[in-house]
């Protein structure tokens, strides 16, 4: 029962899709696509029709390409007091000229069940970053467009088991730059809450046996296959976080990058309201890389 319990919490999903581009002004397209193992992926493009596109890979569990919510039933407890509506700094992002791909991953939001139809960690999710990749590049009106990954947790480490493959992405010219929020996979987080090894190992051996994955597994050995500017932010108050694996995950960057420490709350979730909240940071390190070209406007709303 514990092992069950333990494997719930790290890959059983709960995202319900809550908010709409409409709700904040914003002009969206409803979009649909396919991973290369055939699973129907689908998600927004805001502010449409931009020579720029942000694409956004949100965190896993209790989260969807809206962010996070409250709002389904039944819930244990609650992860954030309130909504955390990404749809906020999307807004951001169309008040500087990108159009921004969001979807849902497998077995999030809208988005279609998976092989299995728990969250695997990035180890399927994988494939997601390179369909969405793969829809932008091949869009008529967005294939020479300039893009900035936004890696969300979750999000982060399916990017990064998306290199090293013969379609990964350090093989997608367009891809300009990264922003990673906050590395973390499961095995690292159950760690930081004090598991012992043989529980880790029996949620572990649970999750593989139902048909998910090894959720105790690192992506760190990808991350010197990253070959665009990436930018690591974490909240230096995160509880859960594994503040030597974020620091490995930086310093294995073998690319121009910026580590930023935020000091909010106490919880990790502050660290995804903090992105809502303030953009800035974000914005810049695409203005930078994403399109150098063009003078960068920092009066963010909210900013």
């Amino acid at each position: 029962m514990i092992y069950r319990m333990l494997a719930d919490l790290a890959t059983k999903t709960r995202a319900p899709l809550f908010d709409n581009p409409a709700n904040w002004g914003l002009a969206y397209e409803d979009v649909e696509f396919k991973t290369a193992d055939d699973v129907t992926l689908r998600g927004w493009l805001v502010n449409p029709g931009q020579d720029k596109v942000v694409i956004q890979t949100h965190f896993g569990l209790f989260c969807c390409r809206a962010g996070y919510t409250n709002d389904e039933k039944p819930r244990l407890m609650r992860a954030w007091p309130t909504d955390i509506p990404f749809l906020k700094h999307i807004k951001a992002f169309a008040e500087q000229g990108y159009t921004t791909l969001a979807y849902d991953m497998r077995n999030h939001g809208e988005s279609d069940r998976g092989r299995s139809q728990y969250a695997c960690d990035g180890q399927a999710e994988y494939h997601d970053v390179l369909a969405a990749v793969r829809f932008v590049t091949s869009h008529p009106d967005y294939r020479d467009a300039p893009i900035g990954m936004l890696d969300i947790c979750m999000g982060s480490t399916s990017m990064t088991l998306a290199h090293g493959l013969p379609d990964g992405l350090e093989h997608v010219d367009n891809i300009k730059a990264h922003v990673v929020i906050q590395p973390l996979y499961s095995g690292a987080w159950f760690r930081q809450m004090g598991l012992p090894a043989f529980m880790i190992r029996g949620a572990v051996n649970h999750s593989v046996k139902r048909g998910g994955a090894n959720f105790d597994k690192s992506p760190i050995d990808r991350v010197k296959l990253i070959n665009k500017p990436t930018m690591v932010i974490q909240n230096k108050n995160d509880p859960v976080a594994d503040m030597d694996y974020v620091k490995s995950y930086y310093e294995a960057l073998q690319v121009e990058k910026e580590m930023v420490w935020t000091d909010v709350g106490k919880s990790r979730i502050a660290g995804y309201a903090d992105l809502t909240e303030h953009p800035d940071k974000v914005i810049e390190w695409f203005g930078r890389h994403v399109h150098p070209d063009e003078k960068v406007r920092l009066a963010v709303a909210n900013g």
